[in-house]
């Protein structure tokens, strides 16, 4: 029996009239369809929006990956940001598909706009299209070859300084000179801070380590970044393996001498131990452990590609062999490093050798100048050639092009000297006088501004003299005529004197620049005036040799005192001795033999003696 069907079980929809042609005699009859003709819960299909929003919600995913991937500026932000866009796409996608409404184009066209900017995100955050910034970015944290890419993409140049640091990491950048957010048009250069790591310089503090056991010392070490810790072992009756002495604690350098002496314990030397693999170790690790076992021992530096500089690559005796401490050595090979062959730095761009310098921990040091042979932005020469063998943290000197040497326009000398001082310029000066050029002032340059300067084509620079001006006679002139005359005729002047057997007292003998010269205005001129004739030198009187008369003198004596400076004051302040001329050489111990601070020791000479006050008294004296 089938079912009633209720009133319930249709939709309302708008009535519509439809002709409909009967096949059978072409009669045209019309169909009104009503209202409860379509059952309710049918559902709309809208297979082109469901694929848009598909695809939304594919490029949300790929978009949140890039950003994992490609944003190096801050990849925290990348996942959080990434995180909730994905979210949201999925719960719009699942809203919109289960959605029961006939008409979904705002839907699809809600989904095509967030389509097309996850695709645009995409190919921004992969750097295949770029957005134009015209402002400085900040670079704090970013990785030196992103800011290297940036500063070709915006032909800015970006100067290099390493700097240590213990919060950023190798080759990241830790400041920059020109603030974020500046406008590129008023930038030539930017000079940013790279980190080249931990200080190895810093002072920090060194806490008393005595009883502190082997492994607690090792991390301590390892988290300072300590690079110059001394380790010994000695016999005691102390815990094995624990500090028992140290040679400084409080504030002193990383690279600083730290000396540590551990316990061996009281148990006798052992003989024979299974030497363990040093493998990994770093240096100091294995010189601890082979200290620790009484092992002779020797290093050898030896590149490695596959071990990190200052680790132990290999060992001369295989780990687990039995070996007898006293009677066995070891050599212990440890890495500086891959062996770093230098490719043609020529014919790579900045970028590239920026990443081949980070690559291979090695530092590099951009430096540019103009070269109309070498294009901008190309390698002019580096410190290295092509084939040569470094270890990691060498230095690679970069000199890079920028281009053609065009003539900018000046407007002072000082600034074009400033110029050509910057860039290693070759210039010439020149001068000559000039009727309306101030003295000082450029009058012309042998290139024209925008004309291009050659390689090692120097830039010559006429400088004027200011007016030229013919030097007048003053010679045979009084002093005060001499100064009217050059003061009048635009000159400045000084005098000095000399005597003269043929110029008058108070003439002039020479002035230092010919009459009829032609010199600048306002130059000085030196004017000579005569003294009258040198004086006769006066006769040499014969020098009368004092005498002294040895019959006048006294009893002197010694007064004694308990130390060499006190006998000899004592013995000149006593009112007897008041005539006498008295010194004193001090020793440490008379030809007698006697060190007694204060003992005389030819006091028989001198002492309860008549003496001359001619004589002067050298007294012998124990310190």
């Amino acid at each position: 029996m089938a079912k009633k069907k209720n009133k319930d079980d249709y939709i309302m929809i708008e009535e519509k009239t439809h002709e409909v042609v009967d096949k059978k005699d072409n009669t045209k009859e019309e169909k009104v369809i009503n209202k409860t003709d379509i059952p309710k819960g049918k559902i709309y299909k809208h297979p082109f929006t469901n694929l848009i929003l598909i695809l939304t919600l594919l490029s949300s995913v790929v978009l949140f990956i890039f950003g994992l991937f490609f944003d190096k500026t801050n990849p925290i932000d990348a996942l959080i940001s990434g995180l909730l866009l994905v979210i949201f796409t999925l719960l719009f996608v699942t809203f919109s598909m289960t959605t029961n409404r006939k008409n979904k184009s705002l839907v699809c066209l809600g989904s095509l706009f967030l389509l097309c900017y996850y695709v645009y995100g995409c190919l921004l955050t992969a750097g295949i299209v770029s957005f134009p910034n015209k402002n400085v970015i900040d670079f704090t944290n970013m990785e030196l070859t992103e800011v290297i890419k940036w500063s070709e993409k915006n032909k800015i140049n970006i100067v290099q300084d390493y700097e240590f640091s213990d919060m950023i990491n190798e080759y990241h950048i830790i400041s920059q000179d020109v603030k974020a957010g500046t406008k590129l048009k008023d930038v030539e250069s930017i000079t940013v801070a790279v980190s080249e790591g931990p200080n190895p310089s810093k002072e920090i503090v060194i806490p008393n380590m005595v009883s502190w056991d082997s492994e607690r010392v090792l991390e301590f070490v390892k988290n300072n970044y300590l690079s110059n810790v001394n380790v010994e072992f000695v016999e005691s009756t102390k815990e094995i393996n624990t500090v028992i002495e140290q040679n400084k604690s409080g504030n002193m350098r990383r690279d600083e001498e730290l000396k540590l002496t551990f316990s061996y314990g009281k148990d006798e030397e052992r003989k024979e131990i299974k030497l363990r693999d040093l493998s990994g170790m770093s240096k100091f690790e294995a010189t601890f452990y082979l200290k620790q076992n009484r092992i002779n021992y020797e290093f050898e530096e030896v590149f490695s590609s596959k071990v990190k500089r200052g680790y132990v690559v290999k060992q001369s005796i295989k780990a687990g062999t039995m070996i007898n401490t006293g009677d066995t050595k070891i050599t212990v090979s440890i890495s500086k490093g891959p062996e770093i062959k230098i490719p043609n730095l020529k014919g790579m761009s900045m970028t590239a050798i920026t990443e081949w310098v980070i690559k291979n921990k090695l530092k590099l040091e951009f430096t540019d100048k103009y070269d109309d042979s070498i294009d901008e932005n190309s390698v002019i020469s580096a410190n290295y050639k092509e084939g040569d063998i470094v270890a990691e943290g060498t230095v690679i000197e970069v000199v890079i092009s920028r281009g053609k040497l065009t003539m900018p326009e000046f407007d002072s000398y000082y600034e074009f000297k400033e110029w050509a001082d910057k860039y290693g310029i070759l210039y010439e000066e020149q001068r000559e006088f000039s009727e309306s050029i101030k003295a000082g002032e450029v009058i012309s340059y042998s290139y024209k501004t925008g004309d291009t300067i050659r390689n090692n084509d120097p830039v010559v620079v006429t400088i004027s003299n200011g007016k030229s001006a013919s030097v007048p006679s003053v010679t045979g002139l009084t002093k005060a005529d001499a100064t009217a005359k050059l003061k009048n005729a635009g000159f400045g002047y000084s005098f000095v004197y000399s005597y003269s057997d043929s110029v008058a007292q108070g003439k002039v003998i020479r002035q230092s620049i010919s009459a009829g010269s032609k010199v600048a205005q306002g130059t000085t001129i030196t004017v000579t005036i005569s003294n009258g004739p040198k004086p006769a030198a006066p006769k040499p009187s014969t020098p009368v040799t004092p005498t002294c008369d040895t019959s006048k003198g006294a009893m002197f004596y010694i007064a004694p005192g308990g130390n060499g400076n006190e006998v000899l004051s004592a013995t000149k302040n006593m009112i007897s001795n008041a005539g006498f001329n008295i010194t004193a050489k001090f020793v440490d111990k008379c030809s007698n033999g006697s060190t007694s601070p204060g003992s005389v020791c030819n006091s028989a000479t001198y002492d309860a003696k008549w003496i001359s006050y001619c004589t002067t008294i050298v007294l012998e004296i124990v310190r």
